[in-house]
Order: structure tokens, then C-alpha cells, then sequence
């Protein structure tokens, strides 16, 4: 059984409370430049706070916190064809199929609130020793086995070469095979020393190999690693008392970690073990995630349920790419810049994804005046409004508040904020559009001088239960085109650590109250925090072979994603809608001439469901 790990499209903070008397709302705060006419302007090689980075939410929490948006607006620009807000996956993707289907003339703008396009999935570079080393920011894969043919297809047009992309990546990456060996760091703090054990951890909570040993290898009690073998063997079931009819039920009603607790009698030590796996996919702990969600990541129990052997039992021939995420260096942020540069070519010479992930975008090119396609970043809507055969798109942009017309309108970044940015909605569709509350997460990516310390650890991604970074790897070990992944002991490398910040629940609370407190949590935590819990956590686990933090540690990016991936439902907290009765079914319906595209709309964070989406508002605008 797979860890499961690739299911997940897989990152100085402010006040909780924000109000005007903080700051103006259109301060410089919302002033960053945005790239139109400097060509030394490139956010990618930026460090620091990124992803939510300052100056891109201000101006929307004024609105959203405070119902504050400008008086008066000064009107730029002639008629564009389609205005789109948002310029990740969705807006570039509704960009590219609306010009063809309108032809080249057709003029588009894209409107970001960040000082780089791509939403989630942004690019973090870094120059060390003269070497260019990449990593994601954001969105991690590409999932091809579960992409429609519309998605693949239109991946394939901007330049995605699957079979190359896969094969040039390290076939023992779990991040991109979930079916690969990982490491289990167990921490100093929760486990009383540090521990790493490297090996086919996947394949051990499934039963497969030598898992008695791997477990008895573990700084655990006693009785955790003996009831945590059983449960792992089969040995009894545990749900015996349970008719076989009702088990499905009490699969998809009941908490993993109250299985685990009341049914196994795991110590909460023992029951974090595959923990980080639902945290990486659903930004929450077991305590939120029902027994069926957690088995279905490859957490240890299939075999202790006393269910038939035509579910237990593994597939007598399996797809080989079954489990195989085709991966960039830099994540999904290459599939970004397909797009751009297919949208406006002019911002980077090439035309293949392999000189694609090298390549320096111009990002002066982004919006200039004479182009049909342009990208406006460091733009913040704060209303769009239909007006007779149109619509009126307010923003703030450098200390201005403007307005732009269109022919028609996509929104393509989160549904939360669509109720606070169209008032003319009808109150049944706000509260639709307000139900699901985006994942918030922390990527951050280290950068060390020398790697040779964090080899010695065996693996190249961890799971560390209990840990505040929960998942740590190597940067995607890919080699493409003209970049080199770095392989050498003595090579410069770039770690990559996730941190869910949503705090563990109990049965009174839904994801969805977790997600708004984490959201709350990071964005009132410091750079400085997090710093010292890299500096930290890389100590505790690779300290024993030599790592130095202060040595060692060249530069830190923190990729801080408040409304991070997209709503996905859950077994314990949401009801099973009729088809076409879920929130972000009713949510995502147009709006006279604006339509709605973003992966909140599919209730799925992954680049497939960003495009669908894209095709189905394009359509919608189109006709």
C-alpha cells in the first residue's frame, strides 16, 4: 500500500487584529513595485517571508476585518475582453483556453495581489557558490493517474512532457513515488533522544517485510511497539463487536485517533506515528480525520478490522506509475511558467519545459502596454461589479485605487473573499462560497552550504510525529534540461519543511474551526520563530552526523500560506450532499457576466481541479 504521501498537491508576521488605525489601508503596505519596466525585478530568488508575504493582504483584510475599500477609483486602461483576479493555476489556465477560443487579439488582464503570478505554486531559487538550486514554494506534483484527459491535455499543450518529467526525477523520492522508502524522525522532547530510522516505512505499516524489527527499532514503550505490531499483523480484530455491515459506517464516523486509543490502546506517543501523513494532506491530526481517511494514507490497520480479504488484499498486478507524481524542480511552479511564457511569450526565450526550468523570466514583459495578455502584480481587488454589458474591476495598486473594465470577469482566487468583493450576490450563495475555510501551512526552504551531514540520515523524506515541522525532505532531486540537482556530499542543498499550524481538535470542532485558529497562529508568529524551529529541528536530526546549524545554514525562505490549499470535505465534520447540492457546487454558479475558478470551486486542492475549473468558467463565458 502506498504511504500516500503525493496525494496532496502539496511551505516577520503581523498582529491577529488588524485594524485602520494599524496602518492606512492603501499604504505603502499594498505599494510594492510591480515589475512593469525594471528588468533587475525577480521575486523568485527573494528570501524570507514569502508566500503571504507583506504587502499582499492588507488591503483585504481591510475589507473583508473592516468593510473598508476606497471612495473613489481612477479609471485605466481601455475595455478588456476578460478581466481575471488571481493569477495562479486557475487564472493562467482561463487565460490560455479564453485566447484560444477568441484568437491572439483577444485582450486579457490578470490581476494578483502577490509580487509574483503562480498563487500556490511559487518558485524559490537560490544562488550558492554560483550554483542555481530550486525548490516549490507551494504546490508540490503533478498527479497524472487521477487527471481527467481535459487537464492532461491541455498540461501537454503548454509544454508538460510526463513521461520526461518522471524519468527525470530520483525514482526513490516519496514525494514524488509514494511508494518509496522514507525516514521516521522521533525527537528529543516527545521521545527522550533523537531518533532517525530510515527504510520502507510504507511497506512496513502494511505489513510487507520486516516491520516487527523496524517497529522494535523504534524509541517507543514496550507495549506501544508490541500493540503497534499486532495492529500492523492483523493479529485480532478490533472491531469485532461491530456487525460487517456496519463497518463502513463506523469507518467514516470515528476519529483514527480514538481507534487507535479506545480500540487499540496506544499511549498518544505510539498513535502519533503516521500522523504527519494526514497533516501534510488534510492540515489537521488524527483527531480530525476518520479511520477510512487515514487507512486510505497508508496509516497501519487495514489488516485488524475483520474485513474480507477482496478489500485487504493488495491487487494481483499494479500499475507501476500507480504511485509516480511527475515532479519539477521547482514544483508546480513550472507548470506556471508554461503557461506565461505561452501567454506572453516575450518574457522568456524557449519553448520546451526543459529549457523552461533554467530559464530567467523578464518579468518587465508581464504588462506592458502594447501586449494582449497582461499580468498586473501587486494588485489587490477590492470590487467587481456587473455594469450594464460589462463588469467594473476596482483594485489597489501602489498606494492607487483604480478601476478596469471588462467584457467579462473570472475570479480565480479564493471563494472566501468572492462574498466581500460582489455584494449583489444573493445571501444564499455568500453563505455557500463561505463555507469552506482554505488549509493553512508553512513551506519553508533551507538552504545548506555543504549536504554530506543530512545524507548520512538515509532517507529523502521524513515523518516526524509530535515534531513542528511534521514533514522534512530534500528539495526535488530532479534533473532537467540544464539544471543539475545537487548529488555530492559536499554539494550545497536546499531542505524543504512543512508545518501544519492548525492546533490538534477534539470532537467539538470541526477542520474548519482548526484551520481558523492555525490561520491565526501563523500569521502572529515571527520569521524569527519559525528560524529558530528549523535551526532546531535540523539539529536534533541530523546534529549526530556532524550538521551545524550555525555552520551550515546559508540562507531560509518561509513560504507562509494563511489560505493555503482548498477546503476538502471530511467524513467526521461534513454531510454527504446530493450531487449538485454541496456548498461549492452552489457556490462556484456565475454571476451575470463573472464567472468563478479556483480548486475551492472543485472542493479539491490539486492542479487538475484548478484547470477543470478554468475550463468550466472559460465555457461559461464563452458560451
Amino acid at each position: 500500500m502506498s504511504n500516500g504521501i503525493t496525494r496532496r498537491d502539496f511551505l516577520d508576521g503581523v498582529a491577529l487584529s488588524m485594524t485602520a488605525s494599524v496602518v492606512a489601508p492603501y499604504s505603502s503596505l499594498a505599494s510594492a513595485a510591480s515589475g512593469r519596466g525594471r528588468a533587475d525585478y525577480y521575486p523568485p530568488l527573494l528570501t524570507g517571508m514569502r508566500g503571504s508575504h507583506k504587502g499582499s493582504f492588507e488591503v483585504a483584510h481591510n475589507l473583508v476585518m473592516n468593510g473598508q475599500r476606497p471612495d473613489t477609483y481612477q479609471r485605466v486602461d481601455d475595455v478588456y475582453d476578460l478581466v481575471i483576479v488571481g493569477g495562479g493555476i486557475s487564472g493562467l489556465a482561463a487565460a490560455y483556453l479564453y485566447r484560444k477560443q477568441k484568437g491572439p487579439g483577444a485582450k486579457i488582464l490578470m490581476l494578483d495581489n502577490h509580487d509574483d503570478f503562480g498563487g500556490h505554486a511559487k518558485r524559490n531559487e537560490f544562488r550558492v557558490d554560483g550554483k542555481t538550486l530550486l525548490s516549490f514554494g507551494g504546490s508540490i506534483n503533478l498527479e497524472q493517474a487521477a487527471m481527467g484527459p481535459a487537464a492532461y491535455q491541455l498540461l501537454q499543450e503548454v509544454g508538460v512532457e510526463f513521461k520526461a518529467l518522471q524519468d527525470a526525477g530520483a525514482p526513490d523520492y516519496a514525494l514524488s513515488n509514494g511508494a518509496a522508502p522514507f525516514g521516521i524522525y522521533l525527537d528529543r522532547s516527545g521521545y527522550g533522544e533523537d531518533q532517525v530510522v530510515a527504510g520502507p516505512w510504507g511497506e512496513a505499516f502494511a505489513g510487507a517485510g520486516d516491520y516487527r524489527a523496524m517497529i522494535d527499532s523504534l524509541n517507543l514503550s514496550a507495549d506501544d511497539k508490541a500493540k503497534l505490531i499486532s495492529l500492523i499483523a492483523g493479529e485480532k480484530d478490533y472491531l469485532a463487536d461491530i456487525p460487517l455491515q456496519d463497518k463502513d459506517r463506523y469507518l467514516r464516523s470515528n476519529s483514527y485517533a480514538s481507534f487507535l486509543r479506545d480500540r487499540v490502546g496506544l499511549s498518544s506517543k505510539g498513535s502519533k506515528l503516521s500522523e504527519p501523513w494526514a497533516s501534510a494532506i488534510y492540515g489537521v491530526g488524527n483527531e480530525s480525520v476518520s479511520i477510512m481517511e487515514a487507512l486510505g494514507l497508508g496509516a497501519p490497520g487495514l489488516n485488524a478490522l475483520g474485513l474480507p480479504d477482496s478489500v485487504t488484499a493488495p491487487e494481483e498486478t499494479q500499475d507501476p506509475d500507480q504511485y509516480r507524481y511527475p515532479m519539477f524542480p521547482d514544483g508546480n511552479a513550472s507548470v506556471a511558467r508554461l503557461f506565461v511564457r505561452k501567454l506572453i511569450p516575450e518574457v522568456a526565450p524557449g519553448s520546451t519545459m526543459q529549457d523552461l526550468v533554467t530559464a530567467r523570466f523578464d518579468y518587465s514583459q508581464l504588462d506592458r502596454a502594447n501586449s494582449p495578455v497582461r499580468v498586473r502584480l501587486n494588485s489587490t481587488a477590492v470590487n467587481v461589479a456587473n455594469q450594464g454589458d460589462g463588469v467594473d474591476v476596482s483594485y489597489v495598486a501602489n498606494e492607487k485605487a483604480v478601476k478596469v473594465r471588462g467584457k467579462h470577469c473570472i475570479l480565480a482566487g479564493y471563494n472566501g473573499m468572492v462574498p466581500h468583493l460582489c455584494p449583489e450576490l444573493p445571501e444564499a450563495q455568500k453563505e455557500s462560497l463561505a463555507y469552506g475555510v482554505k488549509t493553512p501551512f508553512i513551506w519553508a526552504n533551507v538552504v545548506l552550504k555543504s549536504s554530506k551531514a543530512v545524507r548520512q540520515g538515509g532517507a529523502s523524506v521524513y515523518q516526524c510525529p509530535g515534531s513542528f515541522f511534521e514533514l522534512v525532505s530534500h528539495a526535488p532531486p530532479v534533473t532537467l534540461g540544464n539544471y543539475r540537482a545537487p548529488t555530492g556530499p559536499q554539494d550545497p542543498m536546499v531542505m524543504f519543511m512543512g508545518h501544519m499550524p492548525a492546533p490538534k481538535g477534539d470532537s467539538s470542532q470541526s477542520a474548519r474551526d482548526l484551520y481558523r485558529l492555525g490561520r491565526h497562529k501563523l500569521l502572529a508568529t515571527p520569521f524569527s520563530d519559525y528560524e529558530a524551529a528549523i535551526r532546531e529541528q535540523l539539529t536534533g536530526m541530523f546534529g549526530q552526523y556532524g550538521f551545524d546549524a550555525d555552520r551550515d545554514v546559508e540562507a531560509i525562505t518561509v513560504n507562509r500560506w494563511s489560505h493555503g490549499y482548498a477546503y476538502e470535505y471530511l467524513q467526521l465534520h461534513d454531510p454527504d450532499w446530493e450531487k449538485g447540492q454541496a456548498p461549492h457546487e452552489l457556490g462556484r454558479k456565475p454571476i451575470g457576466r463573472i464567472s468563478i475558478a479556483n480548486s475551492d470551486s472543485e472542493a479539491y486542492a490539486y492542479v487538475q481541479a484548478a484547470i477543470d475549473a478554468a475550463i468550466r468558467a472559460v465555457s461559461e463565458v464563452t458560451g
